[in-house]
């Protein structure tokens, strides 16, 4: 099931995963889509491939404007036929609408660690809306009851797809070694934390609050030193205190997550039987082949990875997600977090997250670490969105029998979750 976030309860969007992005449609869709030319999944396949394209060559996600200055687009199109179909269904010289009949609309975050691509038919009161990111799998959105002219005029304030929406493509479909995989990721989880006590960084922190058409209402950015501790407690569990202290002064948000650094500890030997975990194939991650996984943690009350800290009130909340295993070292390369289940009791309809993990090379100590690089949040509380990106550079590490001591700002939080300011 696919959650969306729209600015009426009454207002209802049904997004379909569509693994065949490219090709011809069925009369079903064609009667659905009215005048629509055929071409458009075609379209945002081409500008998916160019941005992947994109990012390998410069480490960031482009404009529209920056693949076709750059040339980048006009490259992808002639890996194959179907790109140089749609390359000429593109209007590049206009730079307000390159698709006739549609509206295109390319986010690209601050950071360039993420896009939204959307593509909107206009005119059309039951016109079909499709949406994209950096994931790879597209969507196609058409308002409920259409034939009463209802409209879904809030594309640009959906939540972020939740991982059940649709599977990112792989090959081999579940022919892959689990046990394997989840012993060495294990391994891997193990060393974290027998290596990595503490760490610092510097973080900076994009934080955008959405209005309800969609629209950003605000967005800030500023640069944190960030330390993370991890602890085990004499019952065996892991807890990871994070701590931020602003190079500035500004208003603090609602919502404050400390998750980012425990995340990966989901496949550490004392967590991994709280989750059900299962292989969907192999795939290939920015050039580099990777397991593709699946988990949710159990139904059990008296155990939660992560909860929320309201008020000095803790609310356990369960996770489901999807991770990507390096095939050739067993590191967790990215990972992506949602809530099983909204938490009404606080109002937080759904929490997205998505953490991409880079090789940290520690030269006094002598060994690599694989740490968080960019973590972005979308978040949907009390009836507004939140999104946060984290960018983190510049770590040092601080082992237990170092003499170095790290200033701890503030008090630190149990587990991971999030704080209401």
């Amino acid at each position: 099931m696919c959650r969306s976030f729209c600015a009426s309860a009454l207002l209802l969007l049904i997004l379909a995963p569509t693994c065949g992005l490219a090709g011809s449609r069925s009369k079903e869709e064609e009667e659905e889509t009215g005048s629509a030319t055929g071409d458009e999944t075609g379209i945002l396949r081409l500008i998916t491939a160019a941005e992947s394209d994109y990012f390998r060559a410069q480490g960031r996600y482009a404009t529209f404007e920056e693949l076709i200055q750059s040339g980048q687009i006009q490259r992808t199109s002639t890996q194959s036929s179907d790109y140089s179909r749609a390359l000429q269904s593109l209007q590049l010289q206009t730079d307000s609408q390159p698709v006739a009949g549609f509206t295109l609309n390319l986010w690209v975050s601050s950071s360039g660690s993420r896009f939204h691509l959307y593509l909107t038919q206009r005119e059309e009161k039951c016109g079909v809306s499709w949406f994209t990111d950096e994931a790879g799998v597209l969507y196609r959105g058409k308002a409920v009851n259409c034939a009463e002219h209802m409209t879904a005029p809030f594309l640009k304030s959906w939540s972020p797809p939740d991982i059940d929406a649709g599977v990112p493509p792989v090959r081999n479909d579940g022919l892959c070694p689990l046990p394997q995989i989840l012993h060495e990721a294990s391994d891997r989880a193990t060393e974290l934390v027998e290596n990595l006590q503490r760490f610092t960084a510097t973080e900076q922190i994009e934080h955008t609050e959405f209005r309800k058409n969609g629209k950003p209402r605000r967005s800030t950015s500023e640069l944190f030193s960030y330390v993370a501790e991890m602890k085990e407690n004499p019952s065996g569990e892991f807890w990871v205190d994070e701590y931020r202290t602003a190079s500035g002064q500004s208003d603090p948000p609602p919502l404050v997550e400390n998750a980012t650094a425990a995340s990966a500890l989901i496949f550490h030997p004392k967590m991994i039987g709280d989750f059900e975990i299962h292989c969907e194939g192999q795939t290939d991650l920015q050039g580099m082949p990777a397991w593709q996984l699946r988990f949710e943690e159990r139904p059990d009350p008296n155990k939660s990875f992560s909860a929320f800290l309201i008020n000095g009130t803790e609310y356990p909340v369960r996770l489901k997600g999807r991770a990507w295993i390096s095939a050739d070292n067993y590191q967790v390369l990215r990972l992506q977090r949602d809530l099983v289940a909204p938490v009404p009791e606080i109002n937080l309809q759904f929490e997205h997250s998505d953490i991409a993990y880079a090789p940290v090379e520690f030269a006094n100590h002598r060994f690599r670490l694989w740490l968080p690089k960019i973590a972005s949040m979308d978040i949907g509380y009390r009836g507004r969105r939140y999104q946060r990106v984290h960018s983190f550079s510049h770590f040092q590490l601080f082992l237990v029998d170092t003499e170095q001591r790290v200033k701890e700002p503030v008090p630190p939080t149990p587990k991971s979750g999030f704080n209401e300011q």
